[in-house]
């Protein structure tokens, strides 16, 4: 495997260093190579049996596809502008999810913002991109950020996004390591899924489950059968037993837990170590209202988010680690 470090990070350089930069930096590699669209510099992924995008800004994964087949969603309404999240590919959620007064009373307690913003805030943020490692079948990207505290967060973490492409599909580690003092996290990884039709869309795995459906007034319900898309759907599964809340502690830690994604022309594995996921589709009014979206691009996506929300969020002592896995093969 082919391995060199750097620490590049292109957030004080005009448009023309940061893309001569980067170039240089992944000009020793045979499928990684530098990439611009719009605002955003990326690194942009061609091997013979799959090709990926990834984004500075975020750490944001915009596409994989094996064998020329689609695996992630990206909006065609999509902008790539500088501060702004990009509509699809799998955004970083971190280090709190959703609106943050939805969030337990300890991770909360870390927000110091007077309006934070949804899903946290390195989204926007342009990450370090440290390590490329490179094999016939493998391209690993390691990307880190520092977050010191600050006006929006008052904690301090050093947290890793590990994203593995190969010839049998897709990992992604989350990896955040506490500063000298404790914290407490909620996060997720966002991904956006393809389908030809919603409608015809069910996902396997959450029969019998609790789920909390924030589109009814956060009550609880039980998961009847497979999951399949009637009408707007934004629920939370609480989908692994007490005993395996503690797993994935560190990035060698088991996967955990299986869901089948079922669609007319794709069926995916999605097997992550964490405790809750979230199933989200905006279906027709909420989309006429979402940005980067188109009017019925509700019928061609929905979300199955590996996270660590509500009662499942993460807390972590001085100098602890944890990581979040997540990872996708074709059945």
């Amino acid at each position: 495997m082919m391995r060199i470090s750097f620490v590049f990070s292109g957030s004080s350089m005009s448009d023309a260093q940061y893309t001569s930069e980067l170039a240089e930096c992944l000009a020793p590699y045979r499928f990684a190579h530098a990439s611009r669209r719009g605002e955003l510099e990326g690194i942009e992924i061609n091997h013979p049996t799959f090709s990926a995008y990834v984004l500075l800004q975020g750490a944001q994964l915009l596409e994989f596809s094996l064998n020329n087949e689609a695996w992630i969603w990206l909006s065609e309404d999509a902008e790539y502008k500088t501060g702004t999240s990009v509509r699809g590919g799998i955004p970083v959620c971190w280090p709190w999810f959703g609106n943050a007064d939805k969030n337990p009373g300890e991770v909360q307690e870390y927000i110091t913002a007077d309006t934070p913003p949804a899903h946290g805030f390195v989204r926007t943020q342009d990450w370090t991109l440290q390590r490329v490692d490179e094999s016939d079948d493998t391209v690993i990207l390691l990307l880190g950020l520092e977050v010191a505290p600050s006006a929006v967060w008052k904690g301090a973490a050093k947290v890793e996004l590990k994203i593995t492409l190969s010839t049998s599909g897709l990992v992604l580690s989350l990896t955040t390591a506490a500063g000298e003092q404790p914290i407490a996290i909620s996060q997720a990884l966002h991904t956006y899924f393809p389908t030809d039709d919603i409608h015809q869309t069910r996902i396997t795995g959450y029969d019998g489950l609790i789920y909390t459906d924030a589109l009814d007034n956060w009550e609880s319900h039980c998961q009847d059968g497979d999951i399949v898309f009637t009408g707007e759907t934004d629920r939370i599964y609480h989908n692994a037993p007490l005993d395996l809340k503690s797993v994935a502690k560190k990035e060698s830690d088991p996967v955990t837990n299986t869901q089948i994604l079922n669609t007319p022309s794709l069926k995916l594995a999605l097997e992550s170590t964490t405790a809750s996921a979230v199933v989200w589709n905006p279906w027709i009014e909420k989309s006429a209202r979402l940005s980067q979206f188109a009017n019925d691009a509700w019928q061609r996506m929905f979300c199955v988010e590996t996270a660590n929300v509500l009662d499942d969020f993460a807390s972590l002592q001085p100098r602890e680690c944890f990581t979040l896995t997540m990872k996708l093969s074709r059945l």
